[in-house]
């Protein structure tokens, strides 16, 4: 097939769409012109150029369609132009909307894929700061709640402290200090219903361990007044002889921690 002619107003419009396509990721940049040849090593396409290639033609609809808030064309047309057309200069961008597209689709293991993809072939590139931040935002994404497998959560702090490490001075790493502390949170409120679980069935020292040990982790866990008042409760009960000092529970009392709940995994 031919490819079709373009009238410059619409040259003018593609480039401006993609280029505001990475604005996001690329805070700073002083021009259209600018962005586009940080991003893909050329200059802005437009009058005078000659026709758009069909490669630039497929970024456009994708792009359109992710606006659009068709996010399953939207990844289509992203790989389709990722696979078609692998050295396009708009083969870096398919790379880092597949992404976007995913996450948006709530397809956050696909989404990850894609951002990872985009990290390692490009660790260079201005948006890497933005990718990385997206993929904890993958994990976050998958937090449970405080009741159930906290892995999702433990991956999400691990990617966000790497992108705070490696681009301190980034304005993502700002906002993964903020999901950091959300996800923090959520581990220590994992620890107190732990903790609550042992001692309201008077595995007092269990739950001890718990409470004492959200307490020196999690110092600024809005946990900590309900884990106090279980510790002051033990405490108590010790002071007036109803229980030994580091008790156990019954040797008769079958824990559940031993065993999965169903769902993929309790404690």
């Amino acid at each position: 097939m031919r490819p079709r002619k373009w009238h410059p107003a619409r040259r003018l419009a593609l480039a401006a769409v993609l280029a505001l396509a990475c604005a996001c990721a690329l805070p700073g940049c002083s021009s259209t012109k600018d962005l586009w040849a940080r991003l893909w090593g050329s200059s802005v396409p437009g009058p005078g150029d000659g026709a758009i290639e069909a490669d630039a033609d497929l970024a456009l609809r994708a792009q359109e369609r992710l606006d659009a808030s068709d996010y399953v064309e939207a990844a289509e047309l992203f790989q389709q132009l990722k696979d078609q057309y692998p050295q396009s200069r708009y083969a870096m961008l398919a790379e880092l909307r597949l992404g976007d597209a995913y996450y948006l689709n709530a397809k956050y293991i696909e989404a990850y894929g894609a951002y990872d993809s985009f990290t390692d072939r490009h660790p260079m590139n201005d948006a890497v700061p933005y990718a990385l931040y997206q993929k904890g935002m993958c994990w976050f994404q998958r937090m449970n709640g405080i009741d159930r497998d906290q892995t999702p959560t433990l991956q999400a702090i691990n990617d966000f402290a790497y992108l705070v490490e490696v681009y301190p001075d980034s304005r993502y790493s700002t906002m993964a200090h903020a999901r950091m502390a959300e996800a923090m949170n959520s581990l220590a409120g994992h620890e107190f219903y732990v903790g609550e679980y042992y001692f309201k069935r008077k595995d007092y020292a269990a739950a001890m361990r718990r409470f004492r040990g959200l307490i020196r982790a999690y110092p600024d866990s809005g946990y900590h007044p309900r884990a106090f008042n279980y510790i002051s409760q033990y405490e108590d009960m010790v002071a007036r002889g109803e229980i030994e000092e580091g008790n156990q529970r019954p040797s008769e009392y079958d824990s559940p921690f031993t065993v999965t709940d169903g769902g993929g995994g309790l404690f």
